[in-house]
């Protein structure tokens, strides 16, 4: 209840602790272990802070601001499982944030006749990075992200860099081997820089085998093997024209 609240407030001889938390959602069909990052941090509030909390909770008609020193993380990693930890390297002396809270009262005044009133705290934070002269009462927070992949590449990323490691450079690395390794095989045939007499040769078997004249075809089909089984003799053949 809020009277015991105020009593705990008061008591300075015991600690009081505030907790604050926090957690970023993201799309887990991108990659990401978890779902929800989150994580929390505990502080121990200064006796002069829960004083004058206190004297803010038992004074209805304080407008005063509270101030709770160093208890807010600015910068947050949300990696890809479930913590996210805060950046102290990027907050100033490695501390967090300050913030302040003040205890907002107003009567209800759909009910004309009714006494009660609502109340609400007002939570803002007083050294923002972005937005710097911004006078409206919100918290600003910076989140650094993994990097996602593509949504057709989810199920890859998932797996981490070994994952991806096994997939490039296993898999596609193999493929652009296979591709590579018969050049030296066939380059003797493919690469060659004049090809007319060959050309003329495979024409000639072609017509006499038209004509009929099978044991002709025969001796131009030996003489075309033996070209491709005798690497200098297809050099001689296929050497480019001179004038």
């Amino acid at each position: 209840s809020r009277k015991k609240m105020i009593d705990e407030l008061n008591k300075t001889d015991s600690p009081f602790s505030l907790v604050v938390s926090w957690s970023v959602q993201r799309n887990l069909s991108l990659g990401a272990k978890s779902e929800i990052a989150s994580s929390k941090q505990s502080f121990y509030l200064s006796n002069e802070t829960r004083t004058t909390l206190a004297a803010m909770m038992e004074d209805t008609n304080s407008t005063k601001n509270v101030t709770l020193t160093r208890v807010y993380p600015h910068y947050i990693k949300a990696p890809s499982d479930s913590l996210a930890k805060p950046l102290k390297q990027l907050m100033t002396g490695g501390e967090f944030t300050n913030l302040t809270v003040s205890l907002v009262k107003n009567k209800d005044y759909n009910n004309n006749n009714s006494d009660q009133f609502h109340e609400w705290w007002i939570v803002n934070q007083i050294d923002k990075k972005i937005v710097r002269n911004d006078r409206e009462h919100n918290l600003e927070l910076i989140v650094f992200s993994d990097k996602v992949s593509p949504p057709s590449l989810g199920f890859l990323a998932g797996y981490g860099i070994m994952g991806l490691y096994a997939s490039v450079v296993l898999v596609i690395g193999k493929f652009v081997r296979e591709f590579f390794s018969g050049i030296s095989h066939s380059i003797m045939f493919e690469e060659l820089p004049n090809v007319d007499r060959i050309l003329k040769l495979c024409t000639d078997i072609f017509l006499v085998r038209e004509t009929g004249e099978l044991e002709l075809e025969e001796d131009l089909y030996a003489k075309l093997i033996f070209l491709y089984r005798s690497p200098e003799t297809m050099i001689k053949w296929t050497r480019e024209k001179t004038n």
